[in-house]
């Protein structure tokens, strides 16, 4: 049996490049470095006392567009960054950044359940190429600004 690739490594890149953006976007966010059940970050305003919860789903494969998403026993989440890191070709091999940059997609809760499709085995999942102007949701940060009520 050909052993699986591990990814455990741009997965947590694709976090860190998902929290560095809000933060450059002037969204205080934060790791959740324990493994919290349904979510990677956390976003806040603290002056208005609220949170949202955002679960970082990340594909490394150049162009691969489907996204398994939490279980619906899971800890709901706000948002999802679908993260197309463009990182890797199929062979495993590096892409550098200069030849092809990552994809942020933002989606809230709704948008996403909209979307979403269940595989044979009962998995939810989604094809970023079934949502309707999805380039209107590439880095699209103020979905999150205005759901935290930041000016």
């Amino acid at each position: 049996m050909k052993k699986r690739f591990n990814t455990k490594l741009f997965s947590s890149g694709a976090e860190f490049l998902v929290l560095s953006k809000l933060l450059l976007a002037r969204i205080e966010t934060y790791k959740a470095y324990e493994n919290q059940e349904g979510y990677d970050l956390l976003s806040i305003n603290p002056s208005k006392n609220l949170s949202a919860k955002i679960q970082v789903k990340s594909k490394n494969f150049k162009g691969d567009a489907s996204f398994y998403l939490n279980k619906e026993d899971k800890t709901k989440s706000d948002f999802y960054v679908f993260a197309q890191t463009n990182a890797l070709t199929k062979d495993h091999k590096v892409i550098p950044d200069s030849e092809m940059k990552p994809n942020l997609y933002v989606l809230d809760l709704k948008t996403v359940n909209k979307y979403k499709k269940i595989d044979k085995k009962g998995n939810p999942y989604l094809l970023l190429s079934s949502v309707i102007d999805r380039e209107k949701y590439l880095e699209d940060w103020d979905i999150i600004r205005k759901f935290l009520k930041i000016n």
